[in-house]
């Protein structure tokens, strides 16, 4: 006759054995740290957050007040540049459904512009529009025009 070998686990243990732990952040996750409230744009290698996006927002902005406004939000904050807008515009969906949930003011929503840090010419800058990621005059002040900052995370 076989024995049977019978081990007590906490139910804590079982479902982590059965569920597992990433301990680490996703895309789209919301990110609180030194008072500030952000949402996870990229993560390293360890699932830790590596760029984050605020989830404050502001309006009226040529584009050097919007680069103003950013590093005014505290150490680490500025415009994206071009290249992590277009990564940040990809994610558009899964950002703003944690900004939802949040109760917080979505991005990219309706005609808006938002823009980067990266120049085109000397009276240009790039901005995410209706068409993408382009090249606008970079003293367009309306309503339209946005600004959302983000600050990279050294692990």
């Amino acid at each position: 006759m076989k024995k049977l070998l019978t081990i007590n686990f906490p139910l804590s243990t079982l479902l982590f054995l059965l569920v597992g732990c990433s301990g680490g952040y996703e895309l789209g996750d919301y990110y609180k740290t030194d008072g500030s409230a952000a949402i996870v744009v990229d993560v390293d290698a360890n699932k830790q957050p590596s760029l984050l996006l605020s989830v404050e927002e502001a309006s009226n902005l040529d584009a050097d007040s919007a680069a103003e406004w950013a590093a005014a939000l505290g150490d680490g904050w500025r415009l994206p540049d071009k290249n992590e807008m277009t990564k940040i515009v990809r994610l558009k969906t899964l950002l703003n459904k944690t900004l939802k949930q949040k109760t917080l003011p979505e991005a990219f929503k309706d005609f808006t512009f938002y823009w980067t840090s990266t120049q085109c010419s000397e009276t240009h800058t790039y901005a995410y529009g209706p068409n993408g990621v382009s090249c606008y005059y970079k003293e367009n002040q309306d309503p339209s025009y946005k600004a959302r900052a983000v600050k990279e995370i050294e692990n």
